[in-house]
């Protein structure tokens, strides 16, 4: 399987759009519970905007996710809070052949876009081929498929390598199929120079030509987004007739829910900023982002984190417990790199212990004594954690065992420079993925690969098993093996890799107590709007 680094947020890069988004304010918007022109029912969403675009060939940033998959339905999806299987969309059934390269699709029969006119195996094809073609952020997850249809039903997509995760791929919002015919009226292609000769961003920022459950009102990325239902749509209607997602900072979403009147939501309050609220709020969360730190295994940045012995030493050290305890509720200590959100987390039961003694006795053996490093990560809270509180509890139990951190905080730009040169001793920073595929982080983090150069990892400097552990990730294609064939990896990472877990983090759902179908999910649009209704 070949997996490209792009489809991962490792690190301080994921942090970048959500920082940002992090800063905006309250903007006015409709209210829980109002009607709109007195006959239909609103949900209101509450989130700190992370949006660009609601094109679906170019969609990538968390807000935007949550309503494109409202308004384009996909060959496969998945259902509240499960990621580990997709199910039926828009293809009623799908078969993969033994060697995981070719997945054929039945469409289902009936399926109307918005405008009434019907959906077919060419709206599908030009999608997904506009999606690889146009060659914005979301396209290489499609980059090595061809896509064609048999007939007016039949659609088959075909990898350039084996991959068991086409049907997950395939349940993106990013490949939401578009009415090809009003798509090409309005700029859109799906021909091979798209990434140039493309121009329908503008009208699809502004109308939404898709069959799924809602169809765009109005767009104004600085404030608030209006959906619709859509009277053509071919599946259980949603509840609510109108949805209103608000521009809104992460204190201000506290304050409001903490006086919700009803049908309201709240996509970023998480960690210590749950205390507080109502107990008659809802909330729904999984964890889906893990912590961890990150060692330079090259003598020339650093003779002492490349020191195997001082790098067990460190994780020794640390109190694992505690530092889940800095993050509040639903927060763990760490296990492994994937979050336990996605098949091939490791168990509870083989969370990271502490052991002081062992890591003085790890030092003796590294000829260490009192050894120094400067420690960078990014000023910033993140989750409702200023990152600061947990680098300073780490350098508190790293002193304990003889170990001295040099705190050094960076403004987030200057802290991702920095990383990206691979010179950095240690540093700190979160991980989450773009979509629910643990296996891609072998091809990010791995030995050699891009997240480990920027550690100074490369598979020379690199324990073998280390590296058989990841070929066997990516040659077995049985998923529920793979999943146990991560397990194992991230058990050798733990033995001989430059990350060291702290720990994994929920992202949460927060909602007034009158709703139903509130779960958080880990596939990439954090709620599913239609879904959501009233007791």
């Amino acid at each position: 399987m070949s997996v490209s680094p792009r489809r991962l947020r490792v690190g301080a890069i994921a942090l970048a759009a959500l920082v940002t988004a992090s800063s905006t304010a309250c903007s006015a918007g409709g209210s829980g519970g109002n009607g709109n022109g007195g006959t239909a029912k609103t949900l209101t969403i509450n989130t700190s905007f992370v949006l660009k675009t609601l094109d679906p060939g170019r969609i990538y940033e968390a807000t935007g996710l949550t309503a494109v998959h409202s308004l384009y339905d996909t060959l496969l999806t998945f259902k509240g809070s499960d990621v580990s299987k997709p199910v039926p969309a828009l293809a009623e059934s799908y078969e993969a052949s033994a060697d995981a390269k070719t997945f054929t699709f039945k469409l289902r029969e009936g399926v109307k876009f918005s405008d009434g006119s019907p959906l077919t195996a060419d709206d599908v094809v030009f999608s997904l081929n506009r999606l690889k073609n146009v060659k914005a952020s979301p396209a290489v997850m499609v980059s090595g498929l061809t896509v064609a249809k048999t007939d007016e039903r039949t659609v088959v997509v075909t990898s350039a390598t084996a991959d068991p995760n086409i049907p997950v791929v395939l349940a993106m919002p990013s490949t939401g199929v578009v009415n090809s015919k009003v798509a090409k009226e309005n700029g859109a292609t799906d021909a091979a120079d798209a990434a140039k000769s493309d121009t329908a961003q503008q009208y699809l920022d502004k109308n939404s030509i898709g069959s799924g459950p809602y169809v765009l009102k109005s767009y104004d990325p600085s404030a608030q987004v209006v959906l619709e239902a859509n009277p053509n749509y071919w599946g259980t209607k949603p509840e609510f007739g109108r949805v209103v997602l608000r521009n809104m900072d992460v204190q201000t979403q506290k304050l409001t829910m903490q006086r919700a009147g009803g049908s309201e939501i709240a996509l970023d309050i998480s960690g210590k900023l749950l205390e507080g609220l109502p107990g008659s709020l809802k909330t729904s969360a999984m964890q889906d982002t893990v912590y961890f730190l990150f060692l330079n295994a090259d003598p020339a940045v650093s003779p002492v984190t490349s020191n195997a012995k001082f790098n067990q030493a460190l994780r020794a050290a640390i109190d694992y417990e505690g530092i889940a305890g800095l993050y509040g509720k639903g927060a763990a200590p760490g296990a492994g790199l994937v979050a336990p959100a996605y098949p091939g987390a490791l168990p509870a039961s083989e969370q990271s212990k502490r052991d002081v003694a062992k890591a003085k006795a790890l030092l003796a053996e590294a000829g260490l004594t009192n050894p120094t490093v400067k420690f960078n990560y990014p000023a910033i809270t993140y989750k409702g954690v200023d990152l600061g509180t947990v680098a300073t509890k780490v350098q508190g139990d790293a002193a304990e065992a003889g170990i001295k951190l040099e705190l050094t905080p960076q403004p987030l730009t200057t802290f991702l420079d920095e990383m990206r040169t691979g010179k950095m001793a240690l540093g700190f920073t979160p991980q989450s993925l773009n979509y629910p595929v643990a296996d891609s982080l072998i091809n990010n983090m791995s030995p050699g690969q891009a997240t480990a150069l920027r550690s100074g990892w490369t598979v020379e400097r690199a324990d073998p098993a280390v590296v058989a552990a990841g070929k066997k990730v990516t040659e077995t294609l049985d998923l529920a093996a793979r999943a146990t064939a991560m397990q194992e990896w991230q058990r050798a990472m733990n033995a001989a890799s430059p990350y060291i877990v702290l720990a994994s983090n929920s992202s949460t759902v927060v909602a007034s107590g009158d709703l139903t179908g509130t779960d958080y999910t880990a596939a990439g649009w954090q709620v599913d709007l239609a879904a959501v209704g009233r007791e």
